[in-house]
């Protein structure tokens, strides 16, 4: 894996893997809806967007 595959992989598992814990949570009591999602991810996808972090789908590309 080279370097810039391990970054992506690297910035989104620390948007995934607060997001499984903190929304597993939050589904167990039944508080999970679509604004907490969409609250939760806005800063991700808006990053994304701009360019300042890499698509999650580079990491998986040739």
């Amino acid at each position: 894996m080279d370097e810039e595959r391990q970054r992506t992989v690297a910035v989104w598992a620390v948007f995934v893997l607060p997001f499984l814990c903190f929304g597993g949570w939050l589904a167990v009591r039944r508080e999970l809806t679509p604004a907490v999602v969409g609250i939760y991810w806005f800063p991700a996808v808006v990053l994304t967007v701009i360019g300042t972090i890499p698509p999650p789908w580079h990491a998986f590309g040739d």
